[in-house]
């Protein structure tokens, strides 16, 4: 049983900031997992690969190598199976493409789907989609190795359960609903060796960036899956669950050690959604980094809450190597946290996380929504003022973003049913509505999109302005970023380039 999985190419949409590249994970422990029960998957990741280039198209910056190196690599191949990672909505098309070419090059390769996206539209995007044949809900370690084994045996996939796939008969079928992985530490480390390793790392060189910081041999880690919290706009719990479920501390400073002697790691980004909801857990992890000495910085991109972290914990994080932390704080109005967005967060607790972190010397960033349903212009003149205070206080930078109504969420049936839509939302507004500098897709009685533009775009320009005094204050480091940006334009802006590696 030959098997492909494969990561699509990326198109970057108007008010996107800069390209990123990173390893595509869900693929990497999915292809583990299989490995772990003898069967030996083939990765294909259209953006780690010796020829990607970036492109400017009719629909907007293409990253990642041409369709005629993916079409070579299926004729030579034949995979039995195809499988295709999607983890951004607004990246579907792209996924959907690379079925199309399967299924051009041989109609009886089996594609299979996965990624967040499929854990709330999989029953539709199948029947809408000829060139797919199973999309897989939720995690993909258990579910995927369950279709390989049945298609080997030719069984029927309605055994197989969270997983939704065409019958010989054309209809589309929903199985029941499986369970999360429960013990996350009976997984492998992904599979980094089906990587290339080596040109992942000279991307980074060349200035593209899995996250912000730049670090030039960085990868990301995910320890902790799920979500128990309920925030009106978050879909993280479709796909990964509301159970909050972790790898133990060992797990993860072995995975560290493994990482910094196999492949020279300097820096990781850890991805998870909650990495300090238990925070002895993570005090175990750091405490058992400083006694190892594990050589290795970190940080924390996706965003921790501002009320799991005591002074402790922050002073474990400084010693063991962290250099900047995210916060999730959303709204600078305690009644828009506690009534619209449901976030369980006291601003009371965002200060005192600010003076610890302050305290400690650790560097710090926050993420803030704003234009929910209920929200009026002057709770978000409260979040600015806010933003700012942190800005000033505790050096905190932050940005505006406008609230998304994703599929699934109650933000999008709470939009829905008061028809604040402005237009029902598709891949191309959905990639706009979650730039930075897009436009929302939510109007209501006290809001319309382009005020939430405005509002944004005003506060981020203060944000700017105040970045680029503390750089004329301080002539060194702006001369540093300013070379950084003359040698590596790729961050900055968008360029027609040649391949990455020659």
């Amino acid at each position: 049983m030959k098997i492909l999985l494969v990561n699509p190419p990326r198109t970057y949409y108007t008010g996107s900031k800069g390209i990123r590249i990173g390893l595509p994970l869900g693929l990497m422990y999915v292809a583990a997992f299989l490995e772990k029960h003898d069967y030996r998957p083939k990765v294909f990741d259209f953006l780690i690969h010796p020829k990607a280039k970036v492109v400017e198209t009719k629909k907007g910056t293409r990253h990642g190598v041409a369709e005629a190196e993916f079409l070579k690599v299926l004729q030579e191949e034949r995979p039995d199976i195809v499988g295709i990672t999607n983890p951004f909505t607004a990246q579907l098309n792209n996924a959907l493409r690379v079925a199309q070419l399967v299924k051009n090059v041989n109609k009886k390769i089996i594609t299979i789907i996965g990624g967040p996206h499929l854990s709330v539209k999989g029953r539709e995007l199948l029947e809408q989609n000829q060139s797919l044949d199973v999309g897989v809900l939720a995690e993909g370690e258990y579910p995927a190795l369950e279709i390989v084994r049945t298609i080997e045996e030719g069984g029927s996939l309605d055994s197989v359960k969270g997983i939704v796939y065409r019958n010989s008969k054309g209809e589309v079928i929903q199985t029941e609903f499986g369970e999360y992985v429960r013990q996350l530490d009976d997984l492998p480390y992904p599979a980094y060796h089906l990587i290339d390793m080596d040109v992942y790392f000279s991307f980074l060189k060349k200035g593209l960036a899995a996250r912000p910081l730049n670090v030039k041999r960085s990868v990301s880690l995910i320890s902790s899956r799920g979500c128990p919290f309920d925030c009106v706009f978050c879909s993280i719990h479709l796909h990964m669950g509301r159970q909050w479920r972790s790898h133990s501390a060992k797990y993860v400073t072995d995975h560290l050690e493994y990482l910094v002697s196999k492949y020279d790691i300097k820096h990781v980004s850890f991805e998870d959604d909650n990495f300090s909801f238990n925070i002895e857990r993570s005090k175990q992890i750091l405490k058992e980094i400083i006694k190892r000495g594990t050589k290795i910085s970190r940080d924390a991109p996706n965003g921790i809450r501002a009320d799991r972290l005591d002074f402790e914990l922050a002073q474990l994080m400084k010693k063991s190597g962290c250099v900047e932390l995210c916060f999730g704080i959303e709204s600078g109005d305690q009644r828009v946290l506690d009534e619209i967005i449901n976030k369980n967060l006291k601003l009371d607790s965002v200060m005192k996380t600010m003076e610890i972190c302050k305290k400690v010397g650790i560097k710090t960033k926050a993420f803030f929504v704003i234009g929910f349903p209920g929200e009026k212009m002057e709770n978000i003149k409260k979040t600015a003022d806010l933003a700012l205070k942190l800005r000033k206080k505790y050096g905190t930078k932050s940005g505006f973003l406008i609230a998304t109504p994703l599929f699934g969420t109650r933000l999008y049936d709470i939009c829905k049913k008061k028809g604040y839509l402005v237009k029902e939302p598709d891949v191309l507004s959905l990639a706009a509505a979650s730039q930075t500098w897009g436009r929302g897709l939510i109007k209501t009685e006290d809001f319309t999109p382009e005020q939430l533009k405005k509002a944004a775009s005003d506060f981020n320009r203060k944000m700017a302005q105040i970045e680029l005094l503390e750089k004329i204050k301080n002539p060194a480091a702006y001369l540093k970023s300013l070379k950084f940006a003359i040698l590596h334009p790729l961050k900055t802006t968008k360029v027609l380039i040649k391949p990455f590696v020659k």
